[in-house]
């Protein structure tokens, strides 16, 4: 075994390491070094001495997952789905999982953009560390239902998910059922599966080829709490839902109309967290004039309404616009108005002046034409709210060079057992 203390050692990689962690990166992995090499190790936590066995090795870094724990943080914790790649820290104690989210939105915030790391507060912590997920989406061969394995298209079987709403671990188990009476050659699907916390039923969208009718009414017999299952087939096919094709759900006492494809945030109470910090964040411009660019179905949109002077809601997808207006018109929410289009189009052609913009980008961020024309029209506040450190740091170099000022960043746990980095951050106009 290579011994990275060693200025002799060779500077080929090894197959295995000996290293002790000091910081993580923003995959969530923990980093160490070998020969002022970087190590990027998962399954690891900062603190820890640990073997790695490498997988992927370059020039200047490696990557390689722990194999043996020398001397164990005392963040360390039995994971309860041992080798489930799709909550790689469960092997972390819920208080040093914040910890760490911060200090890797901090990081990236200070590298990238040169914000204060003193400007990123503490985590807002979930409201549960486990049975958080209303949605999941699942991968099926006509057989077999599960998850893709990170980074590959192989298919592991699951049975269970402690990070599914419960309900949605019942129609799992009746998904599996189902399936025993497919054919071996039944073409594969994808899954979206969605439940609404608000009532406790659940609704299904399947997407692939074939009539999957005979697969969708099982899996309703087996599961009582499936309410529908809708169809997306290749055009010129067209199958009608069997059953509901609407989900009704809750939010700021409000009422939502989605269908199981249309995005929403992966919990209530996260999206109650997001929310409030994006009131905080607009303060008395919150009361203005809005506007709420990559707005998906409303979801910030239609409560941010109740106290503003008029909002206008920019998305892309028609189907989440849709969904938008009707529960606008459900709630009596007339001051809002909703318009299809990729943000960079629309809001280079909207009419009059914004107090406050807010952003919920995609992970790539925003497009660069979306920043120039923020700048351009100058809103005395921006609230963005961001799901990946790295491209939030790219945009906000753009506004802090074009006049804005960061107030205060607030990393979210949306995801719990996981390093996702959910957070909203506020400028000011200098």
């Amino acid at each position: 075994m290579a011994n990275p203390a060693d200025p002799t050692a060779p500077l080929d990689w090894p197959d295995t390491l000996e290293l002790t962690l000091d910081g993580i990166a923003q995959g969530g992995e923990a980093v160490g070094r070998w020969h002022d090499r970087v190590v990027f190790v998962a399954g690891a936590i900062p603190g820890e001495r640990v073997v790695v066995r490498l997988r992927k090795r370059h020039a200047a870094y490696a990557r390689g997952e722990v194999v043996d724990v020398l001397i164990a943080s005392p963040d360390r914790v039995a994971p309860r789905l041992p080798g489930a790649s799709h909550m790689p820290w469960q092997h972390i104690a819920l208080d040093a999982q914040k910890r760490l989210l911060r200090q890797i939105l901090a990081d990236q915030l200070a590298k990238f953009a040169g914000v204060d790391p003193g400007l990123v507060e503490e985590t807002a912590p979930a409201s549960k560390p486990w049975e958080y997920r209303n949605s999941a989406r699942l991968h099926c061969d006509g057989r077999r239902a599960g998850y893709y394995d990170v980074g590959t298209r192989s298919i592991a079987t699951l049975d269970y998910d402690p990070l599914l709403h419960p309900t949605l671990n019942e129609a799992l188990a009746g998904l599996h059922a189902a399936l025993a009476g497919e054919l071996e050659d039944a073409p594969s699907l994808d899954i979206k599966l969605r439940v609404s916390e608000a009532h406790g039923y659940c609704i299904a969208a399947l997407r692939g080829r074939g009539d999957r009718r005979g697969l969708a009414a099982r899996w309703r017999a087996y599961c009582p709490v499936l309410a529908g299952v809708v169809f997306t087939v290749p055009p010129p096919y067209s199958l009608p839902p069997l059953g509901a094709d609407t989900l009704v759900e809750e939010l700021d006492d409000l009422v939502f109309l989605l269908r199981p494809t249309t995005f929403f945030q992966v919990n209530v109470a996260a999206a109650t967290t997001l929310l409030n910090l994006i009131r905080a964040g607009l303060g008395e411009d919150g009361h203005g004039r809005l506007i709420d660019l990559y707005c998906g179905a409303g979801t910030f949109t239609l409560p941010l309404a109740r106290s503003a002077v008029d909002v206008v809601g920019v998305e892309e997808y028609a189907g989440a616009v849709a969904d938008a207006e009707r529960s606008a018109t459900v709630n009596h929410i007339t001051n809002v108005h909703f318009v299809r289009g990729s943000a960079e189009a629309v809001l280079t052609r909207l009419d009059g002046s914004f107090d406050a913009v807010v952003l919920d980008p995609p992970r790539r961020g925003c497009h660069p034409r979306v920043l120039q024309a923020l700048l351009d029209r100058a809103p005395r506040r921006i609230v963005y709210v961001s799901c990946h450190p790295a491209t939030l740091a790219r945009d906000l170099k753009i506004l802090l060079a074009g006049g804005y000022t960061v107030v205060w960043a607030t990393p979210v746990d949306l995801f719990p057992q996981t390093p996702h980095v959910e957070s909203v951050v506020t400028l000011v106009r200098a």
